[in-house]
């Protein structure tokens, strides 16, 4: 019995002992994990840098061609294009009053804020 008694009353010195070969990597534990936040945030960082680039490029593509297509719309629906076209088909026919194109600009719809509500 006082063998047993021995034994479990140096559990605590086992523990300690089995576990004393991990005392640098505890001691070090706290800089790696440092180390990778570091490192993680600053690839984070530039990844999402890069996406932004990206999206930004995009959307700045996308603008100028939205302005191209604008502007193919304003010249190929000209009231001049349209009724060229007209003279063309027709053989320089004169317009008739209920042949013509009118084209009308509707004034801007107004902006409902609901704030001014």
């Amino acid at each position: 019995m006082g063998k047993v008694k021995g034994k479990i009353g140096n559990i605590p010195g086992q523990i300690l002992d089995f576990f004393s070969p991990l005392k640098p990597a505890l001691v070090l534990f706290p800089f790696l994990i440092f180390f990778y936040f570091v490192v993680w945030q600053g690839l984070t960082k530039a990844k999402l840098a890069r996406q932004i680039h990206e999206r930004t490029s995009t959307k700045e593509e996308l603008k100028r061609k939205n302005d191209e297509l604008k502007i193919g719309i304003v010249a190929y629906t000209s009231a001049e294009r349209i009724e060229t076209l007209y003279r063309r088909t027709y053989q320089f026919l004169p317009i008739s009053l209920g042949n013509r194109t009118v084209t009308i600009e509707l004034p801007p719809i107004p902006n409902l804020d609901p704030k001014n509500k």
